[in-house]
């Protein structure tokens, strides 16, 4: 089958118009915008300064609190700690050490911010030299959060606005869609080959991933076959090999894209949990039928999906605002 096709259509969506101010609402207003650099993954990138040292930073909405990596953290000369909190990435490894330091990215000032060390293999320097870390949702979720990925930037806007009325930009048609939230992350159903998901909307993902169990339980697939090649692996760990397999179609609400190739991840997260230690896992919160479950999610939407898109999440709203990732065709808000 060919690539995927991404078109947004009326699947029940709801639609607006350009947002308009009215006397009755406030002004739309920019706290901070900053330029995208787009690393080699495909993932986003937004200039920041730890301690006063330029750092590139990953936007990760997938994530669950601000990391510093390793390497950022020690030529920073950083003291570390213990924290009561234990991330786990969707590799299974784990952090429990923590830093602080001041942070600036544009207008944003804070004096002194917690971040998370980074499990020891994270190195975001191979995807951007320069890359130190990660703004997660701990800090988006203050916010309004604008990924022009067409424009490439990022701009951070107040909440204190009217609900929809948030889309400045030129767009015919733009999808309305609710979402829920579980530890920070953002959750939307979705419906792969007639499938049902709650998939994680993750732009430090980049790719879109299906729960390797979910693919053999829900479509009898076979890894390792001509239809299911293997294309790597999570770490060096026996029975942690990834693969890809071409579905037909996958639809959320107010979009839908044809042929879309999936990568399927074994669940090292849900591993690692089998052994209680009053862990949080980062990113990897399974959101399925069975709520008591936690492991890898069922699926995440990556930004081989999300870079063809305008999102707008309004995280006081909890509504996603789609449309085509098209050049700005209209000012930003005010500052």
């Amino acid at each position: 089958m060919g690539k995927s096709v991404l078109a947004l259509a009326l699947l029940s969506s709801c639609w607006i118009g350009q947002a308009l101010a009215e006397e009755s609402c406030p002004t739309l207003t920019i706290v901070t915008s900053v330029d995208m650099k787009i690393g080699g993954s495909g993932r986003v990138f937004v200039p920041a300064e730890i301690n006063g040292t330029p750092e590139y930073m990953l936007v990760d909405t997938g994530g669950l609190m601000n990391e510093l990596t390793p390497a950022a953290a020690d030529s920073l000369k950083l003291t570390r700690r213990q924290s009561d909190l234990s991330l786990i990435a969707v590799t299974g490894k784990t952090t429990q050490t923590s830093v602080s330091a001041s942070f600036a990215m544009g207008k944003l000032r804070a004096g002194a911010m917690d971040f998370m060390v980074s499990p020891a293999e994270m190195d975001l320097e191979h995807d951007l030299p320069g890359a130190g870390g990660i703004i997660a949702p701990n800090l988006q979720m203050s916010y309004d959060v604008d990924f022009d990925f067409a424009g490439k930037k990022l701009n951070l806007l107040s909440q204190e606005h009217c609900d929809g009325r948030v889309v400045y930009w030129r767009a015919d048609v733009v999808a309305a869609m609710p979402f829920r939230m579980r530890d920070f992350h953002i959750l939307v159903p979705v419906q792969l080959d007639g499938h049902e998901y709650q998939a994680t909307l993750d732009t430090g993902a980049d790719a879109t991933t299906l729960n390797l169990d979910r693919a053999r339980n829900d479509f009898a697939l076979k890894p390792g076959d001509a239809d299911t090649p293997k294309a790597g692996t999570l770490n060096a760990d026996a029975g942690a090999d990834v693969y890809t397999h071409r579905f037909q179609s996958l639809a959320l609400e107010g979009i839908a894209i044809s042929n879309p190739l999936i990568h399927l991840l074994p669940d090292l997260v849900a591993r690692k949990l089998m052994h209680p230690d009053n862990t949080i896992a980062n990113e990897t919160i399974r959101v399925g039928p069975k709520k008591s479950e936690i492991g890898l999610p069922d699926m995440i939407l990556g930004m081989d999906i999300l870079h063809r898109l305008h999102l707008y999440v309004a995280y006081k709203e909890k509504k996603l605002y789609i449309t085509p990732a098209t050049p700005p065709a209209a000012p930003a808000p005010v500052h």
